[in-house]
């Protein structure tokens, strides 16, 4: 009985391990990039787009008219009123459920396109904001590089003071431009939060702090 269990147990090793190699060889799906994530997040959880599908749901779900009563595709296509189950309508109101049925028709289709349209709207809206922090992560990148290079050359210009191959004068206005650098610096990290706070909070809906998250990945 112990050799039985012993091989039952060696049986299901073996699979467990033959199963867990087979799946690391399985192609794995490419994982999206910060900016596909963010454009997903924003067209699912944006508070407008939301609230335009809601509406687009809720005259889906307002039943036909005639629906249940009538032939309603021999209606859209314009038969006659053989194609009616019962009972038999006079055709004032056939005319009238076919109005109605087109109605219903052209307030969805004008609440599709508003939809793509504010969809649209809010896509070129946040492509321009990232763009807006592409350019302050750059400013922040130059800033820092500088104050790098100013550092250096300060160290180095401290020694030739010291030795008498150079005025103080000049390693003072140095030593102030870096002062400057660096307020600039930390200027621009503050406008960069700020931007992507905002850009959160009014574009991420209930998943704004997930939004933040993203921004910070993207580069």
């Amino acid at each position: 009985m112990k050799a039985t269990k012993l091989l039952v147990s060696s049986l299901a090793l073996i699979l467990l391990i033959s199963f867990t190699a087979w799946a690391q060889d399985q192609p794995q799906p490419p994982e999206k990039d910060p900016l596909q994530r963010i454009i997903e997040l924003v067209v699912e959880n944006n508070p407008t787009l939301q609230s335009q599908r809601s509406l687009i749901e809720e005259i889906q779900k307002v039943p036909k008219p005639g629906n249940g009563f009538i032939d309603l595709e021999s209606l859209e296509a314009g038969r006659e009123a053989a194609g009616i189950k019962t009972p038999l309508l006079s055709m004032t109101q056939l005319d009238e459920i076919r109005d109605k049925r087109l109605k219903r028709r052209e307030m969805l289709e004008k609440a599709r396109q508003a939809y793509e349209s504010l969809k649209k709207s809010l896509l070129t809206e946040l492509l321009t904001n990232l763009a807006d922090l592409s350019k302050l992560e750059n400013k922040k990148k130059s800033q820092s590089q500088l104050q790098s290079f100013l550092r250096n050359r300060a160290e180095s210009l401290g020694k030739q003071v010291k030795a008498g191959l150079e005025k103080p004068s000049r390693l003072f206005d140095l030593t102030e431009r870096i002062m400057d650098t660096s307020l600039e610096t930390e200027n621009t990290i503050e406008e960069l939060k700020s931007l992507k706070l905002q850009i959160a909070i009014t574009m991420g809906g209930d998943k704004w702090q997930e939004l933040l998250s993203l921004l910070d990945e993207v580069k």
